[in-house]
């Protein structure tokens, strides 16, 4: 008996851990820069929580973006957060000025002067 409640701790703990999104994917440029540039899939419009991609810009050298899906747009019981993270050093040296976000892709950085990236940019 006195194993179980460590075993229970253990057990809570890493299901926090997995419900907090811990990990991150690093994908190729081409495909990163293809989330940056779309919008992310909405399989229920009429409903009232949406999913969201938000682009949280340059960490050190790895540039990240981040899906939230609730759970009744497919995201889980609990909903589901994927971060997408690509090296810096693949991407074009010009990113992200010179390259068109999805119209609706929220601007997560620090300090972000606007709520949605294609406010910010100019053709």
């Amino acid at each position: 008996m006195k194993l179980s409640t460590p075993l229970t701790a253990c057990i809570v703990l890493s299901m926090l851990l997995l419900l907090a999104g811990g990990c991150a994917t690093t994908i190729p440029a081409r495909e990163f820069l293809a989330k940056y540039a779309t919008n992310i899939d909405v399989p229920n419009p009429d409903r009232a929580d949406l999913p969201c991609r938000i682009f949280l810009g340059r960490h050190e050298d790895i540039y990240r973006i981040k899906d939230a899906i609730p759970c009744s747009q497919g995201g889980g019981f609990f909903g589901k957060t994927i971060l997408w993270q690509c090296p810096a050093a693949e991407l074009p040296k010009d990113f992200p000025e010179a390259h068109c976000p999805g119209d609706v892709i929220i601007d997560g950085r620090a300090g972000a002067k606007y709520k949605y990236l294609i406010q910010s940019y100019s053709r």
